[in-house]
């Protein structure tokens, strides 16, 4: 993955112009880590983005107004190569295919990589990008298959910070759910292919106390509302809106569960693991690739409510289910998704120079 440059640099700009989720926290996780390792950043993003402080605290940002208009782009593009090179950096790292349209023009003084959280649906506006990065094989094969040139993608995983110490769990009873209940725990955007209603049916095969806790918020809310109250689960479906750090509620929770159709990554088997949690999961590419059946979690056939509900009977039978996979998902974590291994590979392959006392690896 290391590339032929050899005068790596301290310095890399973003471009990014996503809102607020899973793709977002990375964001600014990764960038958070690199500068912790010494690399200056600067950061072209819209206006008004909500991590957009947390952002600030280690990376120059730039608020930009992204224009439609193919004139004003150019402009607007040129501005951003022209910061970018005063900045002193001399690879530029965009966010997803939105980017593409801002990259400024490679050279023998500029890199472009396009990193993807998702599968990509074309390459018309990826003129300026030279190499592609997906956060599964998955993407990447995908990517090749399409006609990207295969040496010119990389895959490189996600990783997630370790919990405080003292991060303390939610109170149950404030979400109106018994201290004795197992609580399931889902997170994403409410949308088609997230698939919470089959965690809902899937809670409708489960016995009281089996409580679901959703976390996060779209266009399919009230259709989720409306089937637990047809299939008699209401009361034990706990809709709690988007958290901006959902954290102490996987810690207040018993069991992840990941019931997507089409999940490239999910972030959240990642999330889940970092605290603790059993993760049950639907065979869609993303857990796949992440989860070992039987050793690192469980999987069961997408769309299947009665092989999800059989995985979570299996984890919720007692703590020494899930303590069998407890040291494998700690040596999986720290092998393959720590900070400093997935800093590393972007310092690879990005050609960074990392500072060698902040982490294992530089």
């Amino acid at each position: 993955m290391a590339t032929d440059v050899a005068q790596r640099s301290t310095k890399l700009a973003h471009i990014h112009l996503g809102v607020d989720g899973g793709a977002e926290k990375f964001f600014v996780r990764l960038s958070r880590a690199l500068a912790k390792r010494g690399v200056e950043q600067i950061a072209f993003i819209r206006h008004d983005r909500p991590w957009r402080d947390e952002l600030a605290e280690h990376c120059t940002v730039r608020e930009l107004k992204f224009s439609r208009s193919h004139l004003k782009r150019h402009f607007v593009r040129w501005g951003v190569s022209k910061e970018i090179r005063d900045f002193g950096a001399s690879t530029t790292l965009g966010w997803m295919s939105p980017a593409s349209k801002w990259m400024p023009k490679p050279g023998p003084d500029m890199r472009t990589f396009l990193r993807l959280g998702d599968f990509p649906d074309g390459f018309h506006t990826y003129g300026n990008v030279q190499q592609l990065i997906g956060n599964t094989p998955e993407i990447i094969r995908q990517a090749v298959e399409m006609g990207w040139p295969a040496e010119c993608a990389h895959m490189i995983s996600n990783f997630v910070d370790p919990l405080p110490d003292n991060l303390q769990p939610v109170n149950r009873s404030e979400f109106n759910t018994p201290e004795d209940a197992t609580v399931l725990i889902a997170l994403g955007r409410f949308v088609q292919r997230k698939r919470f209603d089959l965690l809902i049916e899937t809670l409708a095969r489960l016995p009281d106390p089996v409580h679901a806790w959703l976390i996060g918020d779209g266009e399919l809310m009230n259709d989720m509302k409306l089937l637990a109250k047809q299939l008699g689960v209401e009361t034990r479906t706990h809709f709690l809106g988007w958290q901006k750090d959902p954290t102490p509620f996987l810690k207040a929770s018993d069991i992840l569960v990941c019931p997507a159709d089409d999940e490239p990554l999910g972030n959240v088997v990642l999330e889940g693991w970092n605290a603790g949690l059993p993760v049950v999961a639907t065979a869609s590419p993303g857990p796949s690739w992440l989860i070992e059946h039987g050793k690192t979690g469980l999987l069961s056939p997408c769309g299947d409510a009665d092989g999800l509900a059989g995985s979570i009977r299996t984890v919720a039978a007692g703590p020494e289910a899930w303590e069998s996979f407890r040291a494998n998902v700690t040596d999986h974590q720290q092998q393959k998704h720590s900070a400093d291994v997935i800093c590393g590979h972007y310092a690879d392959l990005l050609s960074l120079k990392l500072d060698s006392s902040a982490g294992t690896r530089t």
